[in-house]
């Protein structure tokens, strides 16, 4: 056993100085990319909540404009039902102008032809008209005189006064229509003043939207920035994968005793107590998991699925206390968010060896083993592999 562990450790350090050529220049391993990239997930992390929060906050104020906007609809409803009420009001008022000019006239050529009549009937010495008319004490008093009085009253007088009560009643109908036009404007001023305002709230809502647009454009590009960078590492990570793996086969074709531990088959299960597979490889809150996710309790074994190298253990912000074991021949697997890892960088561990503890670390939202599969560096579905 102690044999394998060293001729493994060998080859694990011949292989990583025969991948220093394809690093970039801040990278010296497999782990450092994957720190760099762990910075980065950190930052796109932290720049999705910002748009997430700026999502959710346009959101509130599109439901407001949205509310204003139906204030806005039912003020011009209200105010274009007052425009109709002002509008029959005018015409109402233009007819008592009409008919008030109608009756006025009636009266005055009433009162004129009166006159005529008193100025013949005293040029002509009617006495008993000019009795009736100028010496009657009270209308009683004419209306008790001669048939002749009473006719000239009856038909001069109550026609006088049939005319002035209904130019009366016309002008006050007119004064009433006045009222009720100048309480509907005041009414449509009110409406139209708490409209503009409604108005005004809206622009500067939207002001508010367009500015939420570019702040989530500018963090969108961010976010965009860092997932390049991401792919770029997991470039990196396959191409050192992938170089290991010729230089694997070129050791193996010089006759060298490489060690290649996976060769096919089922990788043992990575929870010893079994547990529940709670999140399958794929589409998940709007990213892909990339990984087997096994809900267990804290503090359960946790199992190497086939023989191999310890090629990164550390802890990640959102890995948590984080593993991964090369295999050769390109394949590796990973194990994340425990509570405790047993095994360093460079230690050979066999199938089934318990490498680390479950835990609930990183970004998790409950105890369990995330369990991933790497081919030539890239991740795919853990579950034909088990």
């Amino acid at each position: 056993m102690r044999k394998m562990q060293r001729l493994a450790k060998t080859v694990l350090a011949l292989l990583l100085a025969g991948s220093m050529g394809i690093m970039n220049s801040q990278a010296t391993s497999i782990t450092d990319l994957e720190g760099q990239k762990e910075e980065l997930e950190d930052k796109k992390q932290a720049a999705q909540a910002i748009v997430d929060k700026m999502d959710s906050e346009k959101n509130n104020i599109l439901a407001a404009i949205q509310e204003l906007d139906n204030q806005v609809g039912e003020l011009n409803v209200q105010i274009n039902d007052l425009e109709t009420q002002k509008g029959l009001l005018n015409d109402e008022i233009a007819v008592t102008e009409l008919e008030l000019a109608d009756a006025e006239e009636k009266e005055q050529e009433q009162y004129d032809a009166m006159k005529l009549r008193i100025q013949y009937a005293y040029e002509n010495g009617d006495d008993s008209y000019l009795d009736v008319v100028f010496t009657s004490s009270d209308i009683s008093d004419m209306v008790n005189q001669e048939e002749y009085g009473e006719q000239v009253y009856s038909y001069d007088s109550k026609m006088l006064n049939d005319l002035i009560e209904i130019k009366q009643e016309i002008s006050d109908t007119e004064d009433k229509l006045n009222e009720q036009l100048d309480e509907v404007e005041i009414i449509e001023n009110q409406l139209t003043e708490d409209r503009d305002a409604v108005q005004i709230m809206i622009e500067g809502k939207e002001t508010q939207i367009s500015n939420y647009n570019a702040s989530i454009d500018g963090y969108n590009e961010q976010i965009a920035q860092y997932q390049a960078g991401m792919d770029s590492i997991d470039s990196q990570i396959a191409a050192i994968m992938e170089e290991r793996r010729k230089q694997e086969q070129a050791a193996i074709s010089q006759g060298l005793d490489v060690p290649i531990y996976y060769t096919g088959g089922s990788f043992q299960w990575p929870v010893s107590s079994g547990g529940t597979i709670t999140s399958t490889f794929g589409p998940r809150w709007g990213t892909v998991h990339q990984g087997l996710d096994i809900a267990c309790p804290i503090g359960t074994p946790i199992l190497a699925g086939e023989s191999g190298t310890v090629i990164a253990s550390y802890y990640s912000s959102s890995a948590g206390e984080y593993i991964v074991i090369d295999h050769g021949n390109g394949v590796a697997t990973e194990y994340m968010h425990n509570s405790q890892r047993l095994v360093s960088v460079g230690d050979y561990v066999t199938r089934g060896q318990v490498i680390a503890y479950s835990g609930s670390t990183g970004y998790s939202t409950g105890p369990h083993c995330h369990f991933g599969v790497r081919i030539n560096g890239v991740r795919v579905d853990p579950q034909p592999y088990l």
